[in-house]
């Protein structure tokens, strides 16, 4: 806890540092790739570091609110869900390095065994939950740039007790004016200046005030509960993967096999899901939380993928993203994305985690 404490006073003295270099971090990662030997391993590192570990500060969003219960709730839940994160933040560096020090072999036998893990972890989390949908990530995320911890310094200055503890000091007024917000000098709570609400007009500031259903709600209920059918299509969501997997163990990754089931399932999980949520919730989708939309959402967005994957990026995709980079290889700065594109491709045709779950 001590260290837990250190990391987080870290945090806050020094945000806009640490924003800048995760910034210049994570730039730096999607230009790397095919620049230099190894170049991969540089550039996955610390796009994996600069994920992990997330500071305990997360903004109080539904994603927040919800994770965070269920970590205080259950140390089960709590275990469950650090690994599985850790595990989706580290599998292509681990992929890439157990292909290049082992083989082949000794890499689908290491994503088997990590995709085995994710489904005990997804598992163990729907059990924990009384079957409600596994968001991801399953722990709170920082949503916020960091750099606002500078404003809470001002208005809330933090100082170190001889015991290592942190402890407001007494606001005096040098911190009155931060950026937007004022300090009151009795209560010493934060205020927004009378000129930013003049600024906003009646209606947006009304907004800005106004509190939502999803607000008032107890954090569990921010995921409905699934039932029936309903755990079927989670089921298959969350055993697709590993699914996809040993069909590729079996048939090889450039088979249609591997593709096909995988597509069916990810489809059919789909499908189940949209069937649950409009006969089975009242109001259907329109009632859904924030929450649950993002990641139904999160979740059609990553059928996408399937265009990155087997014999259909073989076949298809592959063939018109070469013709985009030989057309715009002679054009400025549009040049500069086709180099990029040529750089990711072997990536993409090579490490399972780019383009899979």
């Amino acid at each position: 806890m001590e260290l837990l404490k250190k990391y987080d006073s870290f945090i806050v003295n020094n945000a806009a540092q640490i924003s800048s270099i995760e910034s210049t971090l994570r730039t730096l990662t999607y230009i790397l790739p095919g620049r230099f030997e190894d170049a991969e391993f540089a550039s996955e590192a610390p796009r994996a570091a600069t994920r992990l570990p997330p500071t305990k500060k997360p903004v109080p969003s539904q994603h927040a609110r919800y994770t965070r219960y269920w970590m205080r709730s259950s140390k089960l839940y709590q275990s469950a869900a650090v690994m599985l994160t850790l595990l989706q933040h580290t599998s292509v560096l681990l992929e890439m390095g157990a292909q290049k020090k082992w083989g082949q072999d000794t890499k689908w036998k290491l994503i088997m065994i990590a995709e085995i893990v994710k489904v005990v972890c997804r598992i163990m989390i729907l059990r924990k939950t009384s079957h409600r949908s596994v968001t991801e990530p399953a722990i709170p995320r920082r949503e916020i740039d960091p750099s606002i911890f500078d404003a809470e310094k001002i208005a809330y200055p933090l100082e170190s007790k001889g015991n290592g503890t942190l402890q407001s000091s007494p606001i005096t007024r040098e911190h009155y004016h931060v950026n937007d917000t004022w300090v009151g000098q009795r209560t010493g709570r934060t205020r927004p200046k009378l000129t930013v609400a003049l600024s906003m007009s009646p209606k947006d500031y009304l907004v800005s005030r106004t509190l939502l259903v999803e607000d008032v709600r107890k954090p569990k209920d921010l995921v409905h509960r699934i039932e029936g059918i309903g755990k079927v299509g989670e089921y298959l969501h969350v055993i697709r993967p590993l699914i996809y997997v040993l069909a590729i163990r079996k048939w090889g990754n450039r088979a249609w096999r591997p593709w096909i089931i995988s597509l069916i399932i990810e489809l059919l999980s789909r499908y189940i899901a949209y069937y649950y949520y409009t006969t089975r919730i009242p109001g259907g989708h329109r009632w859904l939380s924030t929450l649950e939309k993002e990641e139904q959402m999160r979740r059609l967005r990553q059928v996408w993928y399937y265009l990155l994957r087997g014999p259909l990026y073989e076949k298809f995709t592959k063939i018109y993203i070469n013709g985009f980079c030989d057309a715009v290889s002679t054009k400025p700065l549009i040049s500069l994305l086709g180099s990029i594109l040529r750089d990711y491709q072997p990536l993409w045709e090579n490490i399972h985690y780019y383009t899979s779950s």
